[in-house]
């Protein structure tokens, strides 16, 4: 509600096409991803996704005080939302146990040109809500009714049990609150508008049990299906409904009155929410989300300053204590790292920067809404930004890690932050042309992907070509890598010589089994096979496209029906070929349109390969034809022309074997 399903697909160019007052079928990419990132791309994450920014100020930090914390919302904040030109946006800060400063910018509304009122608007939180069900499950293995490494299967009931493809590795609580049961991507979602379509959380997560294509613990890769899971835990344990377990023994004690778990359009009735908004300014509609743990929730600039204060406070806040000093230790704690260099996961947060100062929190994204917040333990303080829109700047809003609500953030961290950390940007380290780093080359794709569906096709844009520059850098091409040239810091990690931003290796055995964005802890890429690249199969369906466009056109009249027939089949098997490829690339540059036929069980992505399947094998048939029966004569069939032809249903299977590969060849059933 992303890191990058994620991770429903979060647009920066394309319009939304539905007012406020109607849904449809999405995956936010709050509710991750870093799909959102992957089909954007040309998506994300993802979930929403941290940056590691470098500080641009020179000189001491000042003293974060009221007065410097209000100098900052009301003069810096409103500077960067004109530079990046969203409708609005609210802000609150938090220091020394309580709030410090907030103030509210631009309009709540486009429309009716609303002001943003920080008190009164309320906003949906997105994944922010998975700091939230975290909190929920550690207030229960306080209380000895969980145990935090004990199998998740202990408190499911049997139709909800995790499979057991990794007999002794067994998922648990504490792989959920940090993404790393791999579970495949799960992108099933009820539509918005048939009420009785919809599932609640129990039958949700029966329908749409996840493969386990990694064993726990092993890679980060954001799962809403997990943070669902583990939501249901808290229901299952406590023996009332989440949404109330939550409202009683977390958002009461604090005061959180503005805080509540729920559908987002039951929610609007009861709340005065912010629209949200697209690129084109148009307002986006609420989207229905079925696994409520992990993103359906709407709070506000003040309840938020409350949340953040607490665990500041170990827990605590006004008298009131929801979690233990260990507890808030362990959400904020490293709980997951990739690698021991780079950011990492904690329980219901990840980190958004190593230093200095450390920063944690949560991010999260819906259509026309982008919300973090992020705590600075070295400065005892806390801010919450929550956007009203995407970015419109093309400069400003130019990369998906760079947004308004991460300038927000990260122009506070560097603000107030010890005078190390404002010394400017740092050059990158000379590159030493001796040094070897094929260990690395190769290709990645995202750890969260899909194994069936339509949803397969994310591997196809969310990847990492890797190459050895040969001159003591490496070479990296993605769609979330800035596009320069990588120089090696030590022990797996690279830093771009341009942006500053840092990629690490994990490596076993001498070569590079997988790599992290730091920028993005909450997903990563492992290598894959050779004959599984994604840059190969790309590089197959060109060439392949190529010989197919030659089936298409005849120099000669072909004579007699069977050849006349060969000719048509050929023919034909190309055009399912080509529309099928064009259908992909006409989706991908409209990222709505590929949503809608991604998520919403449309055929027209699978239709033109299923049928050119049997076209492909009646051409080859016709092909093995004309070489037994020898179909030449007046040099209508001699050997380049059956050469060709016999290579055309080859070149149509193998699109149909990417396609397959990718989920794009429907099958009935």
């Amino acid at each position: 509600m992303s890191s990058p399903l994620a991770q429903s697909v979060r647009t920066r160019s394309r319009p939304h096409r539905s007012g406020r007052t109607r849904s449809r079928p999405v995956w936010p990419a709050a509710l991750g991803l870093p799909l959102v990132l992957a089909l954007a791309a040309p998506l994300v994450l993802t979930p929403s996704t941290p940056v590691q920014a470098q500080a641009q100020a020179i000189g001491p930090a000042p003293q974060l005080t009221p007065d410097t914390a209000q100098a900052f919302v009301d003069g810096r904040v409103p500077e960067l939302l004109a530079e990046h030109g969203a409708p609005g946006l609210t802000v609150s800060i938090v220091a020394d146990g309580g709030p410090l400063a907030s103030a509210a910018h631009g309009v709540a509304d486009l429309a009716d040109g609303t002001p943003m009122d920080a008190e009164s608007h309320a906003f949906p939180t997105a994944s922010i809500a998975k700091s939230f069900t975290a909190a929920a499950v550690l207030q229960l293995a306080e209380q000895g009714e969980v145990e935090l490494h004990e199998d998740v299967n202990t408190y499911l009931p049997e139709e909800l049990r995790v499979p057991d493809t990794h007999p002794g590795e067994p998922v648990t609580l504490h792989h959920l609150l940090t993404h790393t049961p791999g579970f495949d991507e799960r992108t099933d979602m009820d539509d918005p508008e048939d009420p009785a379509g919809q599932r609640d959380l129990a039958e949700f997560l029966r329908d749409n049990t996840p493969e386990r294509i990694f064993p726990p613990g092993r890679y980060a890769a954001y799962s809403n299906y997990g943070t669902g899971l583990a939501g249901f835990v808290v229901q299952e344990v406590s023996g009332v409904p989440f949404e109330e377990y939550v409202e009683r023994n977390v958002f009461a004690p604090l005061g959180m009155d503005g805080t509540e778990f729920g559908q987002l359009h039951e929610l609007a009735d009861e709340h005065d929410l912010v629209t949200g908004h697209g690129p084109d300014r148009a307002p986006a509609a609420l989207v229905h989300i079925p696994l409520v743990p992990a993103g359906a929730a709407v709070t506000t600039t003040g309840d938020m300053a409350r949340f953040m204060a607490a665990l500041l406070n170990d827990g605590e806040l006004d008298g009131e204590r929801v979690l233990g000093t260990e507890s808030v230790a362990m959400m904020l704690a490293r709980q997951f790292e990739h690698h021991p260099d780079a950011t990492a996961m904690g329980y219901g947060t990840y980190e958004w920067r190593t230093g200095p100062p450390r920063g944690v929190g949560h991010g999260g994204d819906l259509d026309g809404i982008h919300t973090g917040y992020l705590i600075l333990p070295e400065l005892d303080a806390g801010v919450f930004v929550a956007v009203n829109g995407d970015d419109t700047d093309p400069e400003a809003g130019a990369s998906l890690l760079h947004d308004l609500r991460f300038a927000v953030l990260h122009a506070f961290a560097d603000e107030f932050g010890p005078a190390d950390a404002r010394t400017g940007s740092e050059a990158a380290p000379e590159a030493d042309p001796g040094d070897d780093l094929s260990a690395y080359s190769g290709s990645y794709v995202t750890t969260r992907r899909a194994v069936e569906g339509t949803a397969r096709i994310i591997t196809l844009f969310d990847n990492l070509a890797v190459r050895d520059a040969g001159d003591g850098t490496l070479r990296v091409r993605g769609v979330m890598i800035p596009r320069e040239r990588w120089v090696p810091v030590g022990d797996g990690v690279f830093v771009g010589q341009d942006s500053g931003e840092r990629l690490a290796f994990t490596v076993e055995d001498g070569r590079a089994a997988a790599v992290y964005l730091d920028a993005n802890p909450t997903s990563g890429y492992d290598r894959a096979s050779a004959l599984a690249s994604p840059g190969l199969h790309l590089i197959t369906v060109v060439v392949a496209l190529l010989v197919l466009l030659t089936g298409t056109a005849h120099l000669r009249r072909p004579r007699g029906a069977a050849r006349v027939t060969a000719a048509v089949s050929a023919s034909l098997t190309a055009l399912a070929c080509l529309v099928a490829v064009g259908l992909v690339v006409y989706a991908v540059t409209d990222v709505n349109r590929l949503r809608d036929w991604v998520f919403g069980d449309s055929v027209v992505l699978t239709l033109p390969l299923a049928l050119a399947v049997p076209l492909a094998l009646t051409t080859a048939g016709f092909a093995v034809t004309a070489w037994v029966r020898g179909w030449w004569g007046e040099g209508q069939w001699g050997r380049v022309r059956r050469v060709h032809y016999s290579l055309l249903p080859l070149a149509a299977l193998a699109v149909i074997a990417v396609g397959v590969q990718y989920g794009l060849v429907w099958l009935p059933g």
